[in-house]
């Protein structure tokens, strides 16, 4: 068994998505060759450094044109197949011997069905919406099956003219590793922010001081690849946990009785299988938008919409353990209601229907 799955760094979620599918598909078949392509790496290379630029400069300084952007491109999801994209995905195909396509990124999904459809190619393509917002640009119309995170979004793509049986509500892939975490063991109050958090939040410095004076809380900070704000915050605030990039997120976050970050699709997921109570920062971009309507339909968590209320907010959230025990309830009820059918099993029973 052979599988690509095409994705993008437009944000981390695209690529958690993609390594979540390749683990799910490893664990149900080791034997299987799972290769996870950026297509912007692998087809324009010159150009990656560029793009990625651009992109992150556009989400975190000029959120307003990002999502004029977006706006534009969701009135049409036609791409058009140049000869010179073809012939190297047709060269990609032959060397992998691909029997599957996975695409986490709107992207990928319309060039892998403008390829289908200019070639005539029958390898099924699977695409994974990673925000609950599914908008014009990730239909793609020889797309085989779409794996999507609620409800909501599955109406989108039924709007969208999608037939029903394409679309199975599998929630967004995250890796096993959020799946099977331990159960709390401190004592303490444990507050994790994560995801760009502290730069999007109002008076950040109120918080952090207001944080440092509460002995029984716990405060761990991940920056990420922000090394600069990482020894910043080190060095202000020593009582805290900063950390840089980490590849023990989901041992962070099953200790953390509540979760400060971005209204991220992949992140919400995460902290839904790690049963971790969500605050959300007011939403910027217009996946985050719905995604936030997500956490508070299902009760997942609290989003600080009042503005300079947001240390008030937290400290209270914190310590409504009532409040939080119903988020994890609201959390373990939704994930029951999914349906867990895997890439490889929708795969497989194509393969026994055709025969």
């Amino acid at each position: 068994m052979n599988v690509l799955i095409f994705t993008g760094r437009f944000g981390m979620g695209h690529i958690a998505a993609a390594h979540a599918v390749q683990q799910e598909i490893l664990r149900q078949d080791p034997s299987a060759t799972v290769t996870v392509v950026d297509i912007v790496t692998e087809f324009y290379p010159q150009l990656q450094r560029l793009v990625y630029g651009c992109f992150d400069f556009t989400v975190n300084y000029c959120s307003g044109v990002y999502n004029m952007l977006n706006r534009m491109a969701g009135r049409g999801s036609y791409t058009p197949m140049k000869r010179a994209m073809a012939q190297k995905l047709d060269q990609l195909l032959i060397q992998s011997k691909a029997d599957l396509i996975v695409s986490t990124l709107p992207l990928s999904s319309q060039y892998i069905s403008a390829y289908k459809r200019t070639t005539g190619s029958t390898i099924p393509l699977y695409t994974y919406v990673t925000d609950i917002s599914a908008h014009i640009e990730w239909v793609a119309p020889q797309t085989d099956c779409y794996f999507v995170g609620d409800e909501t979004t599955r109406m989108q793509l039924l709007r969208h003219g999608v037939p029903a049986h394409k679309i199975v509500i599998s929630g967004i892939p995250v890796r096993e590793d959020f799946r099977t975490q331990p159960q709390k063991a401190s004592t303490r109050k444990e507050l994790l922010v994560m995801g760009g958090g502290l730069g999007l939040i109002p008076k950040a410095e109120e918080l952090l001081s207001a944080l440092a004076q509460e002995s029984d809380v716990h405060v761990t900070i991940i920056t990420g690849n922000n090394q600069t704000l990482r020894r910043e915050l080190s060095e202000a605030y020593p009582q805290f946990e900063v950390l840089g990039f980490t590849d023990r997120v989901a041992d962070y976050m099953a200790r953390a009785d509540l979760l400060l970050t971005k209204a991220g699709g992949s992140t919400t997921f995460e902290a839904i299988h790690a049963g971790t109570p969500l605050c959300l920062l007011r939403p910027f971009l217009m996946q985050e938008e719905e995604n936030t309507a997500f956490v508070q339909r299902h009760g997942l968590g609290h989003v600080l919409w009042n503005k300079g209320m947001e240390t008030k907010e937290i400290l209270s959230l914190l310590h409504d353990q009532d409040r939080l025990d119903n988020m994890k309830q609201q959390m373990a009820a939704l994930l029951c209601r999914l349906n867990h059918i895997t890439a490889l099993d929708r795969f497989y029973c194509e393969e026994q229907e055709a025969c």
